[in-house]
Parts: structure tokens; sequence; C-alpha cells
């Protein structure tokens, strides 16, 4: 479920609406490319099980 804020205006809203109806067509038509994604980010998938496990913080203050 996601929620926007009140300070979000339509056209970002409709934006994010058509983004989603393009994911869930891509969903439907090339299931391996949802499951495989971000494909344009720098980071791939982040390995969240190995991250809890060997934990690496730096705190800065």
């Amino acid at each position: 479920m996601i929620e926007p804020t009140e300070t979000e205006s339509r056209e970002t809203l409709e934006e994010f609406g058509a983004a989603m109806r393009q994911i869930a067509r891509e969903a439907e038509t090339n299931p391996q490319i949802v499951t495989s994604a971000p494909h344009t980010t720098p980071v791939r998938r982040l390995d969240e099980a190995t991250a809890a496990r060997t934990l690496d913080i730096a705190y800065k203050g």
C-alpha cells in the first residue's frame, strides 16, 4: 500500500500511477525484467540477508 503525502502534486501522482501501470504491464509480459530490477542504477539489488549479518556502520557526529 502506498500513501502519498499532501504535498505531492497531481502531476507527480499521475506520473507515479503511469509508472506503476507500466511495471504491471511488464510483469505480465516479461516477469524476468521485473524480478531482476533495478536496471538503471549503479547498484543492483542489495543482498539484505548478508547486510544484516555483516553490519558495516560508521557514525560521524
